[in-house]
């Protein structure tokens, strides 16, 4: 990765908080300043003391010395704080962004990535770069005016003890630079390795119910072993790589500290260093492992946060296949929803739809039959826009939704499924989508209208009351009426259906039949139909085979055909003949 690159990362997400980073670099200065100070100080207390000075002298030595040191933590605990909330803050901006891009990728990237690996690209890479926003620039630039400030007050001493110290700096630098690379493609494995184990636990977790019951509890466990392993062996090699530059650079630093030590003593005895001037020479030298030490481990760092900072831009240069159209879509209660010549497959080679066509015309309700894997699901993906269609066009209010805003499509089409997935947060945010638009009066209007007025009333602290995710305390027609609530509040123009009361007790059944009949009407309805109850109340019927229209028209007409497929469903029972 070029250095360009990292700059630019670096000021699009630092920019923002410019003000901090100029004190950061403040503070970092006068930690350095203070430093370098505190030697000097106790030079001139050894050499005092040695040759007799008064006490009031080393008193006032010893006083500024204790100072100099508190005023240095005071500043590198602001430091550091400065430090963090920079960091924090940058990385809290990137992960917003990435979690707003794949957002807007297609359902195909979805499809073929496990939460878990989503979870270790947001948080895990972003967490592995956190300190390069932070630390990286700075800390390196501090280290590098520290290491120039020891070197020149050796050499204030003595030139060629400066001259010796600045040759191993610079061999432990020109290793460092030579290294920097070496563990990246180490730890990227271990990044993947990481983003492998979040996968498979969220899968196992997800199915934990079917593992169980199944008897599969040892083979999902020898997978995570087998995982681990890899783990393990990648976390090693990444770990093993990464500090092979503190090895080298302690290496060096023992040598020059012992060459330090060394010459610091013949000076000594020719009378050239006082014994405070020893000390001094050799208390920097032995400084020159802190800011050599900070930038390997900088380098070190940095090479786990180039592994995430490629795998981030790897995520961010991914594009959707959805793009954003111009056009509105009208604001009429009820929309046509029109497929015309459609075909899609998920897969190149393998279409789920062929060459399909049909009208629906405002405010008729269409019941959609077929067995699983027909393309009944496909077609309700095609008119959210999850996907658009390989061959035709796909159109609700005659406006062709690949024009269409996607805004306006979210707006003016609206799903209840069997599955209702609820959030962890008040049931206002549960019924609104965390939308503060909408009127509180508004969503306990819907909710009584839809009849779940006793069970709001029973609640601890109404809108405020927070459900549990997944439902967890709440009855299956309970979810599907703070499903139909949603949508009520939307007030879309076409509403799509997958038999949401199929798994419903028929007390139940009944109330939500009622909630069904008033959120279709003045509008147009597409109802994926599982039982034959539920074919009884749409205008027309559409049964879809292999990806085709076996047979469309109106539900009443086909019911006095005789020779007609969906005749021969009523008559030899529709669950039976579709499953």
């Amino acid at each position: 990765m070029s250095t360009r690159r990292y700059r630019s990362l670096l000021g699009r997400y630092l920019r923002p908080r410019a003000g901090r980073f100029a004190l950061l670099v403040v503070l970092l200065l006068g930690g350095t300043a203070l430093s370098l100070v505190g030697p000097q100080i106790i030079r001139y207390f050894i050499d005092a003391a040695k040759s007799g000075a008064p006490m009031r002298s080393l008193l006032l030595a010893g006083a500024v010395y204790m100072g100099g040191g508190l005023l240095r933590q005071i500043v590198t605990t602001a430091g550091q704080y400065v430090t963090e909330d920079v960091g924090w803050r940058a990385t809290n901006d990137l992960r917003r962004d990435l979690g707003r891009h794949c957002l807007g990728l297609d359902m195909g990237f979805h499809n073929e990535t496990t939460p878990g690996a989503m979870i270790e690209r947001v948080d895990g890479d972003v967490t592995a770069i956190a300190g390069f926003f932070s630390q990286f620039t700075i800390r390196v630039v501090g280290s590098g005016i520290l290491l120039a400030g020891q070197l020149a007050l050796i050499a204030r001493e003595d030139w060629r003890l400066g001259l010796g110290m600045a040759a191993f700096a610079a061999a432990a630098m020109g290793l460092m630079m030579k290294l920097r690379h070496f563990a990246v493609p180490s730890f990227t494995a271990e990044r993947e390795g990481f983003s492998e184990l979040f996968g498979l636990v969220e899968e196992r977790l997800g199915g934990i119910e079917d593992i169980r019951t199944n008897g599969g509890v040892a083979y999902a466990m020898n997978r995570m072993h087998a995982v681990n392993q890899r783990l393990f062996g990648a976390v090693k090699k990444a770990e093993m790589r990464g500090h092979t530059m503190g090895v080298a650079t302690d290496t060096l630093f023992t040598l020059s500290t012992a060459s330090a030590l060394g010459a610091s003593l013949l000076l000594y005895r020719s009378g050239s260093f006082t014994i405070g001037t020893v000390y001094l020479v050799l208390h920097y030298a032995t400084m020159l492992r802190y800011p050599l030490r900070d930038i390997s481990r900088q380098m070190e760092d940095f090479q786990e946060a180039a592994a995430g900072i490629t795998r981030v831009e790897e995520l961010m240069a991914r594009e959707g296949k959805i793009h954003d159209g111009a056009l509105d879509l009208r604001t009429s209660a009820a929309a046509p929803v029109e497929f015309d010549g459609v075909t899609f497959g998920y897969s190149e080679g393998e279409p789920v739809l062929r060459d399909l066509s049909f009208r629906l015309e405002p405010g008729r309700t269409l019941g959609l039959l077929g067995r699983t894997g027909s393309g009944k699901t496909t077609i309700t993906r095609l008119l959210f826009r999850l996907y658009d269609p390989q061959a035709g066009r796909v159109k609700v209010d005659d406006v062709d939704l690949v024009q269409a805003r996607a805004s306006d499509i979210r707006r003016r089409v609206a799903m209840v499924t069997q599955d209702v997935h609820l959030f962890r947060a008040s049931l206002r945010d549960n019924v609104a989508l965390f939308s503060r638009d909408i009127a509180d009066d508004a969503i306990v209007e819907v909710l009584r209208e839809l009849g779940l007025g006793t069970w709001y009333d029973a609640l601890p602290d109404g809108l405020d009351s927070v459900l549990e995710s997944a439902g967890v305390g709440m009855s299956a027609g309970q979810q599907q009426l703070l499903a139909f609530a949603r949508v009520f509040l939307r007030d879309p123009g076409v509403v799509i259906l997958d038999e949401p009361s199929s798994r419903l007790d028929p007390a139940t059944e009944q109330h939500v039949e009622a909630a069904v009949a008033r959120l279709l009407h003045g509008r147009t309805g597409i109802i994926i139909a599982h039982r034959l109850a539920t074919v009884r109340r749409v205008d027309d019927v559409m049964i879809v085979e292999d990806g085709q229209i076996a047979e469309i028209g109106p539900r009443a007409a086909l019911a006095r055909d005789s020779t007609s497929r969906y005749t021969e469903l009523l008559q030899t029972g529709m669950e039976d003949a579709l499953s």
